[in-house]
């Protein structure tokens, strides 16, 4: 599928999204971030492979150049999955809308350095940025909100840790019951969550790479699936801040150009070299492996 065929289908995709997802707090956003991951999870860049790089290709940025993939090779880990996911529903949301203000909202640097600062420091959760995961980024640049677990939703983004001292990051797709079921929102009936993302380190393709994962919490054990539902278990449920974090972004009309402007000062007159100086992903914390 070329890159022109499949963002055609997205913007179709996103078109046609149940008018449900307008109602939610994001104004409607989750649709194209839905439709970025049809995209990717249906095309040819799903299960090509993990590793501690960005991106699976060279990701155009709207009408504002394009963000380098880091390896010539189709690999990528889960916080650079959530970065591609975005950039692509702000492709789809511009070729939609005919709106690419979104692309120049930020210093284009803020979306390619790993300063504690920037966009994508934040989102990686490098060392010094204070930051617990894609929704604090988010909202620090007034690009989104964060929310609790509860009141998650298809499209937002979630990051996770386990009782194995490992972590993850991904886009939350819909609640589960302990079963497996999907569920229509939030119950004591739920046992964990469905997410996209890229995980499967050492593990053969398909299964590595962009794809699906059903998650449980550890209290909730680790069901055996079918149809080919892969798992990730021994999710650690708590509403301690880090531990569970989550939130979305917002519709780029409703992005808080203020608050972003501050961010930017704030970052650009930084003199602490704890803070000047890139930062680097914790693959030791973020090992990409799963259940299966």
């Amino acid at each position: 599928m070329t890159r022109i065929l499949a963002l055609l289908l997205a913007v179709s995709f996103a078109a046609s999204f149940p008018s449900t997802a307008r109602a939610a707090p994001d104004g409607g956003f989750s649709r194209y971030v839905l439709a970025a991951v049809e995209m990717l999870k249906n095309g040819n860049r799903a299960g090509l492979g993990y590793g501690d790089f960005a991106f699976t290709e060279d990701l155009t940025f709207g009408d504002n150049g394009i963000l380098k993939a880091s390896t010539s090779q189709p690999l990528t880990m889960c916080v650079a999955a959530q970065l591609e996911v975005l950039v692509e529903a702000l492709n789809i949301f511009a070729a939609e809308t005919g709106d690419s203000s979104p692309f120049r909202f930020l210093p284009k640097v803020f979306w390619e350095r790993l300063r504690p600062m920037d966009l994508r420091g934040m989102i990686w959760i490098v060392k010094d940025s204070g930051s617990t995961g894609a929704a604090y980024a988010l909202e620090h640049f007034g690009m989104g909100h964060t929310l609790p677990f509860k009141d998650m939703f298809p499209g937002a983004f979630i990051n996770f840790n386990r009782t194995n001292r490992s972590g993850h990051a991904g886009v939350f797709l819909g609640f589960l019951d302990k079963a497996g079921n999907d569920l229509a929102s939030y119950s004591s009936a739920v046992a964990g969550f469905k997410y996209f993302s890229s995980q499967g380190k050492g593990k053969p393709k398909p299964i590595s790479g962009l794809g699906m994962r059903w998650a449980f919490f550890d209290d909730a054990g680790c069901p055996n699936l079918s149809n080919g539902r892969l798992r990730d278990c021994g999710i650690i449920r708590s509403e301690r801040n880090g531990y569970l974090a989550g939130g979305y972004v917002a519709m780029p009309t409703d992005w808080d150009q203020n608050r972003a402007n501050a961010a930017v000062l704030t970052n650009n007159n930084a003199t602490d070299p704890k803070l000047t100086t890139e930062g680097t992903f914790d693959a030791l914390f973020f090992t990409g492996e799963t259940t299966d």
